[in-house]
């Protein structure tokens, strides 16, 4: 058997282990991660625009930028975000201050079958998340071009990305939308 390396498989596992994870933590703690993905993504991009703002170009800056490997200021600020972004989202599942707790009104297909699709909308808003910061793009100011960006060349040769980049717009409102519906249909 040959197994070729590539972009969509790491995607493919990366997407699998977070579904896996979530069905170990149960479906409220599938949701409390999702809520805690949104805080964390918009922390993250208002932390890593506010450190490229205020400490590109400095000492400590140009450090970092050599301890990551990275070439310029745009890619360094590209990796605090994700960085950030990971940091907050674990410490979130992990420690995060806020408990989510659905009703358990349901018959066990159900619950079995909503635990699925928000496993796998949790994996598609997380990996999202980390391809529009690694593409360059900020969601609170927008702007990024992704034909300068190195993900260009993931871009081009992964489906996989491409589909996750051309409909991350859905993949951040779908968890939210469902989870709202979700709560609209319980009796509690």
């Amino acid at each position: 058997m040959n197994i070729q390396l590539s972009w969509d498989l790491f995607i493919m596992v990366f997407f699998v282990v977070i579904v896996a994870y979530s069905f170990i933590i149960g479906r409220d703690n599938t949701l409390k991660v999702i809520l805690g993905t949104y805080v964390a993504a918009i922390a993250a991009d208002a932390s890593g625009n506010l450190v490229g703002e205020y400490l590109g170009g400095s000492a400590l800056f140009m450090k970092l930028l050599q301890l990551a490997s990275v070439g310029s200021e745009q890619e360094a600020v590209i990796f605090v975000k994700v960085m950030i972004f990971v940091s907050l989202v674990i410490l979130y599942a992990v420690r995060g201050a806020f408990r989510v707790s659905t009703v358990d009104d349901r018959s066990a297909p159900i619950r079995i079958m909503l635990l699925i699709l928000y496993s796998v909308m949790s994996a598609g808003l997380i990996i999202s998340c980390i391809l529009v910061f690694v593409s360059g793009v900020s969601l609170i100011g927008g702007g990024g071009d992704l034909t300068g960006t190195a993900l260009w060349s993931m871009y081009s040769k992964s489906r996989i990305i491409r589909f996750l980049l051309t409909n991350s717009y859905i993949l951040f409102s779908l968890p939210a939308l469902s989870f709202l519906i979700h709560s609209l249909y319980t009796r509690e």
